[in-house]
């Protein structure tokens, strides 16, 4: 009977994909961390940002120091400078969002290629012992079929998931105005070391908080100068139902803030959950197939058996390098919410 030949880790075929798949990436490897402070420095929204937040400062500094300027005027150029410092906080961390999907999507793909590669190994090697078993009467020319289809299903999963890499590349290029980019190390899943109670004495830092505070503060001031003598009643009326109104919004606004950041907050304490179930599957995973290796060894299984081990392995890897990018992701998505950078990051 024909001889099969052992299952081997990144076999030809295996490296071959791979290296097809990252064609053209080789130009840029970048970590989450490069990525992230790539697009910092190039993406629009954020260079529009500061420019609106240098002009507002400079306007602010001017109406503070010109004694001829008037108290609303002097409160609005510098409420004007903390919306502005707000929201390019606020572009940096959607940025920052943004290129960790991004990566993460990328570093993902590009394993994915390797777990299909090894699938289409696996099958083509299906195919070879239906054959051996039709030559010597234990397999029928359907069982052989049905190998060969499940074949061409592999191999048309790795075309898919070798396109999606190309997609996913040019995202991130296009993001970080690399043009070429490689996901060259697995994202992180740093520790998330703060409370929701922490994290809500601090959102008046979000965006739509710092305007409906500023707005606040505005109507605060229109009721203290109209409050005397010289002014109507109903000026005064007028200005104390605006300030009831703009606070009865900040509450509103922040009551939504602090909905959404529970959320986001919940879901990247899950994210850490599955992601030590993910671990504990790999563990388990690598010692079953060294135990196999080891099998193998002393002739007590096939190399068609290790092979099979060799794929669970690779494909509870790559289960964990999604949980992995999950936790980041989550991260960020909480940094957002949270109006900080929580990811560690981008360097802000």
């Amino acid at each position: 009977m024909p001889r099969l030949s052992p299952a081997v880790l990144l076999t030809p075929l295996l490296l071959t994909a791979v290296a097809h798949a990252q064609t053209g990436l080789s130009a840029t490897g970048l970590s989450a961390g490069s990525a992230v402070s790539a697009a910092l420095n190039s993406h629009a929204d954020v260079k529009t940002a500061q420019a609106n937040l240098d002009k507002a400062a400079a306007t602010n500094r001017a109406a503070q120091s010109d004694p001829s300027t008037l108290v609303a005027a002097k409160l609005s150029a510098s409420n004007a400078a903390s919306l502005a410092q707000a929201q390019l906080r606020s572009a940096r961390l959607n940025v920052m969002q943004d290129t960790v999907s991004a990566y993460t999507t990328l570093y993902e793909a590009q394993q994915n290629v390797e777990v299909q590669a090894l699938q289409v190994q696996a099958d083509q090697k299906a195919v070879q012992v239906a054959q051996v078993k039709q030559q010597v009467g234990n397999a029928t020319a359907l069982d052989v079929q049905n190998a060969r289809n499940t074949l061409s299903a592999s191999q048309q999963a790795l075309a898919d998931a070798q396109a999606q890499v190309s997609l996913a590349q040019a995202r991130l290029g296009t993001l970080t105005g690399l043009g070429s980019a490689k996901a060259a190390s697995a994202p992180g899943a740093p520790k998330l070391s703060t409370t929701l109670t922490k994290l809500q004495a601090g959102l008046n830092a979000l965006t739509t908080l710092v305007a409906a505070g500023n707005a606040v503060s505005e109507a605060q001031l229109t009721v203290k100068l109209a409050d005397n003598d010289f002014t109507p009643a109903r000026t005064l009326q007028d200005a104390r139902t605006a300030q009831a109104n703009a606070q009865r919004s900040l509450d509103s606004v922040r009551k939504a803030a602090s909905q959404t950041l529970a959320s986001a907050y919940q879901a990247a304490q899950n994210s850490y959950q599955l992601l030590t179930v993910a671990q504990s599957r790999e563990a388990a995973a690598q010692k079953t197939y060294n135990q196999d290796s080891a099998r193998l060894k002393s002739g007590t299984i096939s190399a068609v058996d290790l092979q099979a081990t060799q794929l669970n392995l690779k494909k509870a890897q790559y289960a964990r390098t999604q949980a992995q990018g999950n936790v980041l992701e989550a991260l960020a998505a909480l940094s957002v919410a949270a109006g900080q950078n929580l990811t560690g990051l981008g360097g802000f």
